[in-house]
């Protein structure tokens, strides 16, 4: 469930239309010197190049195979002519374009307010499970980042009244953002409840996770504050004209989210 506060930072989103193309910005980012775009299926191209064209049409661009893991690598990796398997990428070099690409899953762009360096992420639970959340702020701080100058923007994903899971999948997701220690599930249950991360299902064993908020909280976990986490509202589910969403068509097709360093040292 997206809280209230959260809600209340709708206006740290924008929308754009340019040149036939829809896409959604973080302001969060933006005031912040970072170009990046979470693109939705009103697109006028359908490639990254020609995407980039209408942002910065000068930068190199870098993507990967993603597989629902938790490895990061560098951007320079991916210039061999077969896609890398990882699912986070991270910036090395100045004026890479960092992209990504999902339906339902969620599109994360990481930005460093005094390095510049940036990090795209492809997470669905999986991910979150596998930490690669983590994984990805350990490998930024290692270029000399802290943690108290990332600014995280959570895109266009699917919403808790959308995505039902099994309980077991609650539990694992659990494991990955516990703060108290519980063993029964009732109570692991219950105290994702109260966290906002789930709630009941109509069917019996099911229930409806909020895979942004779990994402925030794994954020939270990693020593950030509330006001460097910038969530997006808009449900991939819920708004056939504007997203692709895998859970309601079952399609291959999705939609791409870049950013670009501000500066580089």
């Amino acid at each position: 469930m997206i809280n209230d506060e959260d809600l209340s930072r709708r206006k740290e989103w924008i929308k754009v239309t340019y040149q036939r193309s829809v896409f959604f910005q973080s302001t969060l980012l933006l005031e912040n010197g970072f170009k990046h775009a979470f693109f939705t299926k009103k697109v006028s191209e359908k490639e990254p190049r020609k995407l980039l064209n209408l942002i910065s049409p000068n930068s190199s661009i870098h993507f990967l195979k993603q597989v629902h893991g938790n490895k990061v690598i560098n951007a320079s990796q991916t210039n061999s002519a077969k896609r890398i398997e990882a699912d986070a990428i991270i910036s090395d070099k100045y004026s890479q374009s960092l992209w990504i690409y999902t339906a339902d899953c969620i599109p994360i762009l990481l930005g460093d307010s005094k390095t510049g360096y940036v990090v795209a992420i492809h997470c669905g639970w999986k991910g979150l499970v596998q930490k690669i959340i983590k994984n990805a702020i350990e490998k930024i701080e290692l270029k000399g980042s802290n943690r108290k100058n990332i600014l995280v923007a959570i895109g266009p994903a699917i919403s808790l009244n959308n995505y039902q899971v099994d309980e077991e999948i609650v539990i694992k997701i659990y494991a990955s953002i516990e703060r108290i220690r519980y063993n029964k599930s009732k109570d692991i249950l219950k105290y994702m409840k109260s966290i906002n991360c789930i709630k009941t299902d109509q069917k019996p064993h099911k229930y409806l996770l909020d895979i942004r908020r779990v994402a925030k909280e794994q954020f939270l976990l990693e020593g950030l504050d509330s006001t460097q986490i910038s969530i997006n509202s808009n449900c991939t589910f819920q708004e056939p004209q504007m997203f692709e969403s895998w859970r309601r068509e079952h399609s291959k097709s999705r939609q791409w989210s870049f950013i670009l360093p501000r500066i580089f040292k």
